[in-house]
């Protein structure tokens, strides 16, 4: 079999997104199950057998035959550039005897991880979010919808936050599974303001199975507390990977309504006890690289790396396309992307996340112009959102001037 083509996630992991629909990952391009053969939503199915299906199994003999199939182009484009994919992270680091036993042949399905957006439900509306991950930026969408940046189909199906576990069998599921669950990744909307997700902590603790998972989750660190770090603490380990795009004025303006002063507290408590459970708790940095952040990109990385001590990952903003890290004017897209390489290169040589993202600014340095429909996308976005929030582009980014005034 073909090693560069096969992934575990089809065959041990149960994905869902924040609306209910079933996805081949997280990581997938449009969730992985767009096709016509994708499974109903979980919350219309009958069955507890959420790994079989037409989609899956074409999927699962697609990567068997060989195939780099479409719905994960985002792990085939970074490793084109020699950077490590998500595809490569679970073969190799999270379920490498999976992996091998698919390589011997063993195709066998069964639940060992569960990623779920436990619904959309936030209080955050970032700026390069979709109002399936963000309540709150459905409502400013739903406020003013004739002038939205976008064509939203059904914006209010966005707008109620009510989980789509309610009205499944995801705990029956999650029951039935229980001898073979060995993770567990959460994300929302902010999965720490969304009740279900309390309940999935209750019940994994309640079956006992809780000391044999390892538990992450995607948090905008706004809300923490006593509370969480009690529960936590009744889990095999937990990585809790703090949302942070940017620092100061620049995480404000894409982190709306988040202030940085509260969240820079947050995440030096958040260190305090990462520090105190080293070794089996683990708390790091998840960071979305746009052409938001993208100029800001050494202070922020001095910041939470050199300054806080935390680990750093930087995720490409792939969609919208309007915000990717290479869709700024020439001389700031050069200008920065030099910086941050030279920059990474000089201090921080031996962290392996950040040399990987110097093969992205390598990227970004040789990026074409954007066209004028990306930049019209981008500006419209843009001043959609400073009228709402009274915010103002240009006081943070100035170099966005030119296309500012003609879009």
């Amino acid at each position: 079999m073909n090693k560069k083509t096969i992934c575990v996630l089809p065959f041990n992991t149960l994905s869902i997104g924040g609306l209910g629909a079933q996805r081949l990952c997280c990581n997938a391009n449009n969730g992985g199950l767009s096709g016509s053969d994708r499974p109903i939503p979980v919350g219309n199915r009958t069955d507890t057998k959420w790994l079989e299906g037409v989609a899956l199994d074409r999927i699962r003999k697609s990567m068997l035959a060989g195939e780099k199939i479409k719905e994960c182009d985002r792990c085939w484009s970074l490793e084109d550039i020699g950077s490590d994919s998500y595809r490569m992270m679970n073969n190799t680091y999270r379920f490498p005897d999976r992996f091998d036993k698919i390589i011997a042949g063993d195709v066998s399905l069964g639940i060992e991880r569960i990623e779920i957006d436990v619904g959309n439900k936030c209080n955050l509306a970032c700026r390069m979010c979709h109002p399936g991950s963000s309540s709150l930026l459905a409502q400013e969408l739903a406020n003013d919808l004739p002038n939205a940046y976008d064509t939203f189909h059904n914006i209010q199906s966005f707008v109620k936050s009510e989980s789509w576990i309610q009205s499944s069998k995801f705990f029956d599921v999650v029951r039935e599974n229980a001898r073979t669950l060995k993770s567990v990744y959460i994300i929302g909307g902010e999965p720490l303001i969304i009740e279900e997700q309390e309940q999935l902590l209750d019940l994994l603790i309640e079956l006992d199975i809780a000391k044999n998972i390892e538990l992450s989750y995607n948090t905008n660190i706004t809300t923490l507390g006593r509370k969480w770090y009690d529960k936590w603490d009744k889990f095999k380990s937990v990585a809790v990977n703090a949302s942070i795009d940017g620092v100061e004025e620049y995480y404000e303006y894409v982190r709306w309504p988040a202030k940085w002063e509260k969240i820079y507290e947050n995440l030096k408590e958040l260190k305090r006890w990462g520090v105190e459970h080293q070794g089996r708790h683990r708390v790091a940095i998840d960071s979305t690289l746009s052409n938001l952040t993208m100029p800001s990109i050494v202070s922020a990385t001095d910041l939470l790396v050199r300054d806080l001590g935390f680990s750093i990952f930087y995720i490409n903003v792939d969609h919208p396309g309007c915000m990717s890290p290479w869709v700024l004017p020439a001389s700031v897209r050069a200008t920065s992307a030099s910086a941050a390489i030279d920059h990474i290169t000089t201090n921080y040589k031996e962290n392996y996340n950040l040399m990987n993202t110097v093969k992205t600014l390598e990227k970004v340095l040789t990026s074409a112009e954007p066209s004028d429909t990306i930049k019209s996308e981008f500006i419209k976005r843009m001043k959609f959102m400073d009228k709402n929030r009274k915010q103002n582009l240009l006081s943070v980014h100035p170099w966005f001037e030119e296309w500012y005034n003609a879009y």
